[in-house]
């Protein structure tokens, strides 16, 4: 049997890589040079020579933009065009046209949603204690492009500017003020302090909330800080008991003084009453001695004499000798005796070795 017959296409001798793919003659195999013969023909004048080459590239090209120039942007995304690695523009949420990588990029971020940076650190407070503080800050991107390029990296940033401005809050309180803090007052200084420092340093970073979830004692110290609050508690309720004797002693001292005023003013008043009743009666006094001086004088003299014989026991006239002996009125009442009006009460003189009784000289009135 020839190996080429008339009129026919001479076959191609069979080869281990081959058509069949197989030594064996199995032919079962993909052969490589017959499928890119195959495509050659199908693309008629353009699967040869130079133009062959332009057409691949072109469709290479083609196949580049259709596949790699579409971008697309989530609801709470914002997009960041780089060219060449120069910002070109931002994109919002949907789906954009731009040129291809390498040639753009496009940098996807999240400024919807919250992000929290949280941690437990050992601070010392103002009055040199040393805490154990639980604190959290939340924050979201409010500028994209500032957060992505401002910084080299704002997520360490924000972690750093939290710290520090935990710290510098805890720093200005003391222990006692943190654990009795006002959980609002103290947010809002973390708060401020971290947004200015994001604003300084040109951020992007929005400050939404900040706080402190707990403080405590680090073990090492808990004893210490035991004893230290004990002895605070106890001066509290010495200084309690001794502002509430003060006020005691206070009120005491305060009720005497009020009734020493009111025993001054009563007497105030009766001496006024009774300085002015004697004005009264002197006032009337004068009247009758200017009317008739001589028996107005008489009268004085006898009231006088009467209150001061109403006083004594014994009465002594030394005008002209003559001896008078008055006797107690209880005694002439003992003896039946009415005791004149006016008469003096003259109590019994004491006994003496030389008289037996009281003995008054003098002149008659």
């Amino acid at each position: 049997m020839p190996w080429k017959e008339p009129g026919t296409k001479p076959r191609e001798p069979r080869e281990p890589w081959g058509v069949g793919g197989r030594s064996d003659g199995g032919g079962s195999g993909f052969d490589f040079d017959a499928r890119l013969r195959q495509w050659r023909r199908r693309l008629g004048p353009f699967g040869h020579g130079p133009l062959g080459v332009l057409a691949v590239v072109v469709l290479l090209i083609v196949l580049w933009f259709a596949l790699g120039s579409w971008t697309l942007i989530g609801d709470r995304q914002v997009g960041i065009v780089l060219r060449f690695g120069r910002v070109e523009r931002t994109l919002d949420p949907g789906l954009h046209l731009r040129f291809p990588q390498p040639i753009a990029e496009v940098l996807k971020v999240d400024v919807g949603r919250s992000r929290t940076i949280s941690d437990q650190l050992r601070m010392m407070t103002g009055d040199g204690q040393l805490a154990l503080v639980d604190y959290y800050v939340q924050y979201k991107v409010g500028d994209a492009q500032k957060f992505l390029f401002s910084v080299r990296d704002a997520e360490d940033a924000a972690r750093d500017a939290a710290t520090i401005a935990v710290r510098a809050a805890v720093g200005t309180h003391t222990l006692q003020q943190l654990m009795t803090r006002s959980g609002d007052e103290l947010a809002d200084a973390i708060r401020q302090r971290m947004q200015a420092t994001m604003d300084r340093y040109d951020t992007g970073i929005e400050v939404t909330d900040a706080g402190i979830q707990d403080v405590s004692v680090p073990t090492e110290v808990k004893k210490s800080f035991d004893d230290i609050v004990k002895a605070r508690q106890d001066a509290r309720s010495e200084q309690d008991a001794a502002r509430a004797e003060a006020d005691k002693e206070v009120a005491d001292a305060r009720a005497e003084a009020a009734v020493i005023r009111a025993d001054a003013e009563a007497y105030r008043t009766r001496t006024v009453a009774a300085a002015q009743a004697d004005v009264a009666r002197f006032d009337q006094v004068l009247a009758q001695y200017q009317v008739a001086p001589a028996a107005t004088r008489q009268r004085l003299w006898l009231q006088a004499m009467q209150d001061v014989l109403s006083k004594n026991h014994v009465v002594i006239n030394t005008g002209g000798g003559n001896v008078i002996v008055q006797l107690p009125p209880q005694a002439m009442t003992s003896q039946g005796i009415p005791a004149p009006a006016g008469a003096a009460t003259v109590a019994p003189p004491v006994p003496s070795a030389s008289s037996s009784g009281p003995v008054m000289k003098g002149n008659g009135p």
